[in-house]
Parts: C-alpha cells; sequence; structure tokens
C-alpha cells in the first residue's frame, strides 16, 4: 500500500466512528495527555486547530484545559500561506477564526507568535507507526514547520493505533518525539 493509499484508508477509518465512540476517544486522549504535560513547566505550546467535520482530535478542548491548568501558557496557532509555509499566530480572546479553503480553522490576524520559544507542538496527523513517522494530509507544511522548531517536543494526537511501520517515510518526514492515543503514549527515541 502506498502512502496515499494509506493516508486514504485511515481517514476513512476516522470518518467511520460513531458519534458516541469519537468522543470517548475524544476524552480518553485529552486525559492521557494532560497527565502527560508537565503543565507547570510549560510557557509556549503550538497546537492545530481541529477540522471537526474530519473528526480530528478536539484541540479546542485541549487548550481550554491547557489554559485552565496553568492560564500563563502562551498558544501558537498556524495559518497556511502560499508555496506550504505556515504563519504562526498567539492565540488570545480577540482572535478571531475562519475556515480556509480546505476547510481549516485559522487565524485571520493576529500578533505574531515567535516558534523559537516554543516548548510543545501538537501535531495533527490521520496515522501514525511505533517509530514515529506520522501520516498527514500530504503537503508537507507541518513537516517544514517542524524542521523549524527542533528543540520543541513534537507530540502527535491520534484516535486510532499505531501502525507497526509506515514504509514511505523519507527524509522530508519529521518524526515525532511522542503521539499520544486513546489507548496509550507512546514516546520516540531520535
Amino acid at each position: 500500500m502506498d502512502k496515499g493509499t494509506l493516508r486514504n484508508t485511515y481517514l476513512e477509518k476516522r470518518l467511520s466512528l460513531s458519534t458516541d465512540e469519537y468522543q470517548k476517544r475524544n476524552q480518553l486522549l485529552i486525559n492521557r495527555l494532560l497527565n502527560y504535560l508537565d503543565i507547570g513547566k510549560i510557557h509556549f505550546v503550538h497546537s492545530f486547530l481541529a477540522m471537526t467535520d474530519k473528526k480530528e482530535v478536539d484541540t479546542f478542548a485541549i487548550i481550554e484545559e491547557i489554559r485552565s491548568g496553568n492560564p500563563e501558557i502562551r498558544i501558537a496557532i498556524s495559518k497556511t500561506l502560499p508555496k506550504g509555509e505556515l504563519s504562526h499566530f498567539l492565540l488570545n480572546d480577540q482572535t478571531k477564526i475562519e475556515k480556509n479553503n480546505w476547510g481549516i480553522p485559522e487565524p485571520v490576524e493576529g500578533e505574531a507568535a515567535d516558534i523559537e520559544e516554543i516548548d510543545i507542538v501538537l501535531v495533527p496527523l490521520i496515522s501514525f507507526d511505533k517509530e514515529g513517522h506520522r501520516i498527514g494530509y500530504g503537503k508537507g507544511y507541518y513537516d517544514r514547520f517542524l524542521k523549524k522548531v527542533s528543540r520543541a517536543k513534537k507530540i502527535g494526537l491520534a484516535l486510532t493505533p499505531p501502525l507497526d511501520h509506515i514504509p514511505y517515510s523519507d527524509r522530508m518526514d519529521v518524526r515525532l518525539d511522542a503521539c499520544i492515543s486513546p489507548f496509550d503514549i507512546y514516546e520516540f527515541s531520535q
């Protein structure tokens, strides 16, 4: 199976989750993530904003939980730019969010975030393997971004269990440091 076929297969598996199962897995994942993170030592988290129609992990709830645990933590979010790049903005109560052409919630504008200060990046994915490789949506936006934040801990969020091995990872792919699922916490040595 090539990477595109794997992407489509595992996206379909996620989309086929019932509403109850999706909500249950989200809550289990959020609980695992919050237990995993040392909220008192984190200063700056970068998060994707979930595409709910694609049944991505509910990062809006995660952001709310992180902020309630430590209101001082800064949160950054991304906006897609031409040529496969992302710009990054601080998320606050005044941030206006709109969906882009792909249905991704993004900030319309805002205060630029200094990505060199980011401690944790919550990484979107469709699937991952037991070695820390991920299958995203295939555009490479996050791989290019993750190369720029090498000191930040890269944590994938997955509603499905890992694959044993993704055979089509290449030199452009950036491995995760960890992945949180409803079933377990996976840590990967680099």
